[in-house]
C-alpha cells in the first residue's frame, strides 16, 4: 500500500497561476516538436471558427523568463503548466526529443530558481497526432503509451517536480469532444465515445500514478477536475435520483477512480439507462486500485443546475464566440437537464456567475473524500478593452475572483483540506475555440503589437492580496 506523500508539509500555502501548453507555448513547429492534434485541427479552415490558432500563442516558449519574473514580482509562489506531449515525443511514441527535454529543464529550474513551485499536468488535452490518428482516446492502447510517456518525463523531471498531474479535466475534454463537438474530433452527443474516453483516460491515470508510486519519487501525484456541483432545483420530481444521474456524468467518472481507486459503482446500472456500454480492460479493477492518486487538483468554475428529463434529445448549447446570446445548457437523455437560474448573472459566454460555488464545492469533496486539494482553475473570462497604454483595468475580474476567494476563505474556516490556489490564467492566451478574444490573464498579452505584456489592475490587486494573506498567517 502506498504511504501518501506529504510534500505540502514542506511548502507554504501556494498563491499562483496557471497556463497549459498549446494554449501559451507557440513554437509549434521548433525545437524538435512533432505536430499535435491541435496543429492539425486548427489547420482545417471550416472547422476554425474564430480562425485563432495556438501557433504562437503567446510566445511562452521564448519569453518564459519573461513571464515567470512577472509571476514572481506578482508574489505568486507557483505556477501549475502543462508539458507537451508532441515536444517529448515527436510521434507519440518512441525515442524522446532531447530539445524538448532540454527546454522543460530550463524552464523547471527557472520557476525554481524564483522560488516558484511548479505543479506539472502531463497532458492538456493536445494530444499528439500520430496518437490521434490511431484512435486516440477510443483506443486503450493510448494508456499504454501515457504510462510510456510519463515514465520519461518522471525520470527527467521527478527529481525537482514535487506535485504532478496525470491528465487535465478528463470529463470536459471528453465532454467538448463527443458531446458539445467543440474540441477534435468533434463528435456531437455521442453518450459512448463521451465515457468511453473517460474510463480510458483514467485508465491511462491509474497507470501512470502507480508508475509514479513505484518509483518512489519525492511528491504527490492526482488528477485534475473541473468540479461540477450539482444543485437540484425545486420542485424537481425524484430528486435524489436527478442529482445522482447528473453527478454520474459530470464527476463519478474521473473522481471514484481517482480518489478511490475504483469505477462508480452505478456505472452498469447508469449504461444501461443510457442505452450504451464500455470496452473494458482485462485487470481493471487491479489497476484502478493501484491508481488511486494522492491529492485532487480541483478547477472550480461553475455548477450544474439540473431538472427532470424533458424528452428532448441529447445536446449541449455553448457559445465559443462570446456575444452572450447563448446560456449553457446541458441535456443528457433520459437522465436530467440543465435550467437557466435567472436569478444567477452570466458571463459574456454563458456561464454562470456565482462564487458560493467555490465554498460549497470544497465542503462536498471535503464530506466525500479525504484528499488534499489544490485549486488548479479559478478565474473570469471576459472581452477587454484596454486605454492607449495597453493597460486594462479590470474591475469586474477583481470583483469576482475576489468573491470567489472569500467563499474559499469560508471553506477554509471549516476544515477544508485546501493547500493551494490558482487564478487562470497567468497572461492572457490562446482560450481554445474561443480564440484570443477571451481573455482570463492577469496580465495582458498584445497579440497585434510585438506580444507586449502588460499587468492589469487584477495583477496588483493579486500580488497585494497575497501579500495581506501572508501577514495574516505571520500574525496567527
Amino acid at each position: 500500500m502506498h504511504a501518501v506523500p506529504s510534500p505540502f508539509d514542506k511548502m507554504p500555502f501556494l498563491w499562483g497561476s496557471a497556463t497549459a501548453a498549446y494554449q501559451c507555448e507557440g513554437a509549434w513547429n521548433e525545437g524538435g516538436k512533432g505536430l499535435s492534434e491541435w496543429d492539425y485541427f486548427n489547420s482545417i479552415d471550416w472547422m476554425n471558427v474564430n480562425g485563432a490558432d495556438g501557433r504562437v500563442a503567446s510566445d511562452f516558449y521564448h519569453r518564459f523568463e519573461e513571464d515567470l519574473d512577472l509571476i514572481a514580482e506578482g508574489g505568486q509562489n507557483a505556477l501549475r503548466l502543462s508539458l507537451c506531449w508532441s515536444r517529448i515525443l515527436p510521434d507519440g511514441t518512441g525515442r524522446p526529443n532531447e530539445e524538448g527535454l532540454s527546454f522543460y529543464d530550463r524552464l523547471i529550474n527557472s520557476c525554481l530558481d524564483r522560488n516558484i513551485e511548479p505543479n506539472v499536468v502531463l497532458l492538456h488535452y493536445d494530444l499528439p497526432y500520430p496518437i490521434a490518428m490511431a484512435g486516440g482516446w477510443s483506443n486503450a492502447c493510448t494508456a499504454d503509451a501515457f504510462e510510456d510517456y510519463a515514465r520519461i518525463c518522471f525520470e527527467r523531471f521527478g527529481d525537482r517536480v514535487k506535485l504532478w498531474s496525470t491528465l487535465d479535466e478528463p470529463q470536459f475534454y471528453s465532454y467538448n469532444a463527443n458531446i458539445a463537438g467543440l474540441y477534435p474530433p468533434c463528435r456531437k452527443a455521442d453518450i459512448h465515445s463521451y465515457l468511453q474516453w473517460q474510463y480510458n483516460e483514467m485508465l491511462a491515470s491509474a497507470k501512470a500514478v502507480a508508475l509514479y508510486h513505484e518509483m518512489n519519487l519525492p511528491g504527490a501525484i492526482g488528477v485534475v477536475h473541473n468540479g461540477s456541483l450539482i444543485e437540484v432545483a425545486a420542485g424537481t420530481d425524484n430528486p435524489a435520483e436527478v442529482y445522482a444521474a447528473a453527478d454520474f456524468f459530470n464527476n463519478r467518472m474521473v473522481l471514484c477512480p481517482a480518489l478511490e481507486g475504483k469505477l462508480p459503482l452505478e456505472l452498469d446500472e447508469m449504461l444501461e439507462k443510457l442505452g450504451t456500454f464500455l470496452y473494458r480492460v482485462p485487470g481493471e479493477n487491479e489497476i484502478f486500485a493501484a491508481g488511486k492518486g494522492d491529492y485532487l487538483n480541483l478547477n472550480v468554475y461553475a455548477r450544474r443546475y439540473v431538472t427532470n428529463w424533458n424528452n428532448s434529445p441529447t445536446c449541449a448549447k455553448v457559445d465559443s464566440v462570446g456575444g452572450g446570446a447563448t446560456i449553457e445548457r446541458q441535456i443528457v437523455a433520459p437522465l436530467y437537464e440543465t435550467l437557466v437560474d435567472t436569478t444567477v448573472p452570466h458571463n459574456q459566454w454563458g456561464r454562470e456567475i456565482l462564487p458560493r460555488i467555490m465554498h460549497d464545492s470544497l465542503v462536498d469533496i471535503m464530506e466525500r473524500y479525504e484528499n488534499p486539494i489544490v485549486l488548479t482553475e479559478n478565474g473570469h473570462g471576459s472581452l477587454e478593452t484596454p486605454d492607449e497604454n495597453g493597460y486594462v483595468e479590470d474591475n469586474d475580474r477583481i470583483e469576482v475572483i475576489g468573491a470567489f476567494l472569500e467563499s474559499l476563505s469560508e471553506a477554509l474556516r471549516e476544515g477544508s483540506n485546501v493547500r493551494g490556489y490558482y487564478i487562470w490564467s497567468t497572461v492572457d492566451l490562446y482560450s481554445w475555440v474561443n480564440g484570443y478574444k477571451k481573455r482570463y490573464g492577469l496580465v495582458r498579452v498584445d497579440f497585434d503589437h510585438g506580444l507586449t505584456r502588460i499587468p492589469k489592475k487584477s495583477w496588483t490587486w493579486y500580488r497585494d492580496f497575497i501579500s495581506r494573506d501572508a501577514a495574516r498567517r505571520t500574525d496567527a
